[in-house]
């Protein structure tokens, strides 16, 4: 009986393909356990053996190889081509499965804690809602802790890129002057309410979920971590704009700006409803074009409370 390269055939994750002299087809897997049975090292089980040329399996080989197993045999052996969700399986792109599974969860989440918040979500409920398991959810974020952290970070990190961009873009064109107040709200606002307009689903439920988090003292330090060093790069530079007004002022004012940013990127439908449905608010695009005069004048009304 012919003698497959245990080097090969492990190498290709595939059951070994009969010999042309033999009717039945050994795996050298089962030659593995026999010799580790017989106390032989990894080094001699390989090279005690002839070696046999290497031979370069096609699909089509392996899927032949796969349709001879038997029946009990097939259940426990990855058809070739099949992707597995089971962590730890060669995939023909690993690292790119799991970005997909993980992003997956992320988005499951997103939506859950947005609806129903941090208490009336559990792990088990991420795992149902993106038909996945619970032991794989863990997996991937340990802890509810972790990946309601996560999930926050996920798009708390593209707005700060965003900001910080449009932060050093004005202090560029200023050259070391104060940057105007409506370059510095409209640095902050813009970013959130644009991907909220334009960013999909996955935004407005991240918007809902950010709402929730400003209007509760449990959840400050989550924010904070997330968002508060690209807030206080802003606050210096309203301070600098705002030359003379006390500080504590400007911290509030600031306070006032974000909150208004919320309101508008969460739809709450309060204009519908007090307008009885005469205006819309469902576009905050639209709506940012009366709130950055309404928020620059709000700064500017600061410079009278002057120390």
């Amino acid at each position: 009986m012919p003698w497959t390269d245990p080097r090969r055939c492990l190498a290709a994750r595939s059951p070994c393909i009969p010999g042309p002299s033999t009717r039945r087809s050994f795996c050298c897997r089962s030659f593995l356990r026999l010799d580790r049975s017989a106390g032989l090292p990894r080094h001699e089980m390989v090279l005690s053996r002839p070696a046999v040329p290497a031979v370069h399996l096609t699909n089509a080989d392996r899927s032949r190889a796969w349709l001879r197993l038997p029946a009990q045999m097939k259940k426990s052996v990855q058809a070739p081509g099949e992707r597995s969700s089971v962590p730890g399986v060669d995939r023909s792109s690993p690292r790119k499965a799991g970005e997909v599974t993980r992003e997956r969860m992320l988005d499951g989440a997103e939506a859950l804690f947005a609806m129903h918040g941090y208490h009336g979500t559990s792990m088990r409920d991420v795992a149902e809602a993106t038909e996945t398991r619970i032991a794989l959810v863990t997996y991937h974020f340990g802890t509810k802790d972790i990946l309601f952290s996560k999930v926050v970070e996920r798009r708390a990190s593209y707005l700060g890129h965003q900001r910080m961009r449009a932060l050093d873009a004005a202090r560029g064109r200023m050259g070391g002057k104060p940057v105007a107040v409506a370059d510095l709200v409209a640095g902050y606002v813009w970013p959130f309410v644009e991907r909220s307009a334009n960013g999909g689903q996955g935004w407005k439920y991240y918007a809902l979920l950010v709402a929730r988090l400003a209007n509760t003292p449990d959840w400050a330090k989550v924010i904070g971590e997330h968002f508060d060093p690209i807030s206080r790069q802003y606050l210096t530079e309203f301070q600098r704009v705002l030359d003379g007004v006390d500080e504590e002022v400007v911290y509030h004012a600031f306070s006032f700006m974000v909150g208004a940013m919320v309101a508008i990127v969460a739809e709450p439908g309060r204009v519908e409803n007090l307008s009885y449905g005469r205006f819309k608010s469902s576009r905050p695009d639209q709506v940012y074009k009366h709130l950055l005069p309404f928020l620059t004048a709000g700064f500017d009304a600061m410079t009278a409370l002057k120390k």
